[in-house]
């Protein structure tokens, strides 16, 4: 009995004393890719309980510092309109709002753009688009996605 539990500590001893190197040194990510997961969310619209749009924004400004120093609010958006051939968003009438507020640029984003490829979920059939608001002095912040037949969806984010 003494022996078994001699062992067991000895055991014991070597495994705590060993290097903390584990499986999760193999899944190392930079800064800024962590920080994109962080800042990301994603929603849906329904239409008859089927959905119809997957909807992805991930907040810039607090992914990356340089950004934030700017005066404007910066998303990386991700559109995927299910059972539609076009996916741009122009055709299929949808648009964004910050806060019910217009945006002052709004730009398609390449998936082989070297700037947010760590930034970029792996969205292959979607399209991506950097779109730019003025700078906002709240916390809140809500984009939305909204079509002209009333169809919208939302997300929100602190600042």
């Amino acid at each position: 009995m003494y022996k078994i539990l001699l062992l067991m500590f000895i055991s014991l001893f070597f495994v705590s004393c060993s290097s903390k190197n584990n499986a999760f040194k193999y899944f190392e990510k930079d800064e800024i890719e962590t920080k994109g997961v962080q800042y990301t969310k994603k929603t849906d619209i329904l239409k008859d309980n089927e959905v119809d749009v997957i909807f992805w924004a991930t907040y810039l400004n607090k992914v990356d510092k340089k950004i934030s120093d700017t005066n404007e609010e910066l998303f990386l958006v991700s559109v995927y309109f299910t059972n539609k051939e076009s996916q741009d968003i122009f055709e299929n009438n949808y648009s964004f709002l910050l806060n019910e507020i217009e945006p002052t640029s709004f730009e398609k984003v390449d998936k082989d753009n070297e700037n947010f490829k760590s930034l970029m979920l792996k969205n292959n059939w979607g399209k991506y688009y950097l779109v730019k608001f003025k700078s906002q002095d709240v916390y809140n912040l809500t984009i939305k996605l909204k079509n002209e037949a009333s169809s919208s969806a939302q997300l929100s984010f602190e600042k």
